[in-house]
């Protein structure tokens, strides 16, 4: 069966950007008869918030956007993933690393292994690296065709687990896409950079390789992004019906005139059913608003 998923950072609301997100993942299930699960992504404590969570749970409800079976709490999955850390340091498929963010930032960005072979003796802030074999560099989306990302970056030995004990984000959703058999990822274009690093980690873990749909970014008038960082204003809730009908238009969906003004469900419930990858603008990876 069709699985999806949408998995929202909560250290805010719902933002235009994050909205689009959700109803193009979730149209796009349930165009496909399948199911949509929803999970929190809150491993960075510093960020994420409970209230934030609920928040965006609220929101998700009143634009009728209803998710399968339970609410996944990445936060509350920390020894699973950590087993898993475990399993590839015992295969040799992922090692300890002293290396600092001043040095990253010192060398250009992308680690160059200067632990994989021993780490640096009597260090103490330690984190765990992926031993990437890099075999993979291109994947083939939904909406864009092939793309193909640098072999530097796709083969990086990202990081599995900081040195403060944070879980990293590239291990913690392959874990969790695979424990929930989700079977198609859609998402934003910005996760593109992430995603060939992904599938090799996907393939080392000997897990099945989902397909993948990135959604165009929402730009601003100033040609930014919407998201927090870029201080997006939250979703509104007094006018949950204007700005559905944005956000499908937004995916190349244009309500019907006399929807235009109905309740989010409708809207929602018209977009199942008109749903079609051919209208989203796949071939540029933004759309201004």
């Amino acid at each position: 069966m069709y699985t999806g998923r949408f998995a929202p950072t909560p250290s805010g609301p719902l933002h235009l950007g994050s909205l689009c997100t959700a109803i193009g993942s979730y149209l796009r299930a349930r165009s496909m008869k399948g199911r949509w699960l929803l999970r929190i992504e809150d491993l960075d404590k510093q960020r994420c918030s409970r209230e934030a969570a609920d928040s965006i749970l609220r929101t998700l409800e009143l634009y009728g956007l209803e998710y399968d079976g339970s609410v996944i709490y990445q936060s509350r999955q920390i020894e699973q993933y950590k087993e898993v850390i475990r399993n590839l340091k015992n295969r040799d498929l992922a090692y300890e690393c002293t290396c600092s963010r001043s040095r990253l930032k010192s060398i250009g960005g992308i680690y160059d292994g200067r632990c994989r072979n021993k780490a640096e003796a009597g260090k103490q802030r330690i984190s765990v690296r992926f031993r990437n074999p890099g075999t993979v560099c291109c994947f083939d989306d939904i909406l864009k065709g092939r793309i193909e990302t640098s072999p530097a970056e796709s083969g990086e030995d990202f990081i599995l687990l900081r040195s403060d004990g944070t879980v990293a984000y590239n291990l913690a959703v392959t874990v969790d896409d695979e424990t929930e058999g989700v079977t198609e990822i859609v998402r934003g274009a910005d996760l593109i950079p992430v995603t060939t690093r992904q599938i090799n980690l996907i393939s080392s873990l000997g897990f099945r390789i989902p397909d993948y749909m990135h959604l165009p970014l929402i730009l601003s008038g100033h040609d930014l992004k919407y998201s927090k960082q870029n201080h997006a204003k939250p979703v509104s809730d007094e006018d949950p019906a204007y700005m559905c009908a944005l956000a499908m238009k937004c995916l190349g969906h244009m309500l019907p005139e006399d929807l235009n003004r109905a309740p989010p469900q409708e809207q929602i419930a018209w977009g199942i059913e008109n749903f079609s990858t051919g209208r989203i603008p796949g071939n540029n990876q933004t759309v201004q608003y």
